[in-house]
């Protein structure tokens, strides 16, 4: 169902897929503060050193994305560690983001719902 979200929504390189899988499950939560936690969440992403997570290459580098935007995240990394876009270093990167974002969203309704 998801599948078209990898790459920024069938590789165009928009907005972070994880972020929009994450941004819908706010949702299914909350109407009144999705928004407010969405943000939280988009705020986190843009300022975090990722991926903190990255069992398969766990001495490269971190990044700072400073946006949401698939294509920043991603770039910012596989320039810093001079890897190709279709690496195992770039997919474990991604990967290892995805999970750092799904604990961040349950960290979030965490602290909203428990």
């Amino acid at each position: 169902m998801y599948r078209s979200f990898a790459g920024g929504f069938a590789l165009e390189a928009s907005l972070c897929g994880t972020l929009a899988v994450a941004s819908g499950f706010i949702g299914l939560f909350t109407v009144d503060k999705q928004n407010q936690l969405v943000k939280e969440l988009f705020d986190w992403y843009k300022q975090a050193e990722l991926p903190i997570y990255n069992p398969d290459f766990p001495d490269h580098a971190v990044t700072v994305a400073e946006s949401t935007m698939c294509y920043d995240s991603v770039s910012k990394f596989i320039r810093k560690e001079d890897v190709a876009f279709q690496s195992p270093e770039r997919s474990s990167r991604c990967a290892g983001v995805a999970a750092e974002v799904v604990r961040t969203t349950a960290k979030i309704l965490n602290r909203e719902f428990a």
